[in-house]
Parts: structure tokens; sequence; C-alpha cells
């Protein structure tokens, strides 16, 4: 990257923008394997533009290839599942 690497990471930063799960549709969105997986190939493509983090780019990269297999899946919370009744 050169000449407009400016504008690379700010449109990196708008993209990350849309994509990453806000509070206000965690519990929507936060099960849904396409979703949680775009979130982290965004987060991992910031890494890379903006901190030049390969590290932490390589483990959000991974941790989208899991979701994508299916191997993360999200739990319920425990208070709203649970058996217990007090």
């Amino acid at each position: 990257m050169h000449k407009s690497d400016e504008d690379i990471i700010e449109l990196a930063q708008k993209l990350n923008n849309k994509l990453k799960i806000d509070h206000i549709d965690w519990h929507k969105l936060k099960s849904k394997k396409i979703n949680r997986s775009t979130e982290l190939i965004s987060a991992a493509l910031c890494q890379l533009l903006i901190s030049h983090n390969e590290k932490d780019a390589i483990k959000y990269l991974e941790e989208s290839i899991k979701w994508l297999k299916g191997i993360n899946v999200d739990k319920p919370c425990p208070t709203k599942h649970s058996s217990f009744q007090g």
C-alpha cells in the first residue's frame, strides 16, 4: 500500500463498522455464523491494515473459520434457559 493508504484504512474502518454486531442487534445476530464470521474477518483486515498486527489478525481469521465450519456455536445465556426456579 502506498498512495491511498488513508483511503484504504478509512474504507476498512467503514466496512468494520457496518459488519460489527452492536449491542442492539447482539441477541438477534450472535448465533448467526455468517454475521459472526464476517465481523471477525473485517476485524482481521483492520488489524493488518491499521496496526500491522499479524498475530491478532490470524486469531480473528481462525475464529472466523471455526464459525463457518460450525465448530463455534452460540450458547444461550444461563439465566434465559435455566431450569432453576427459585
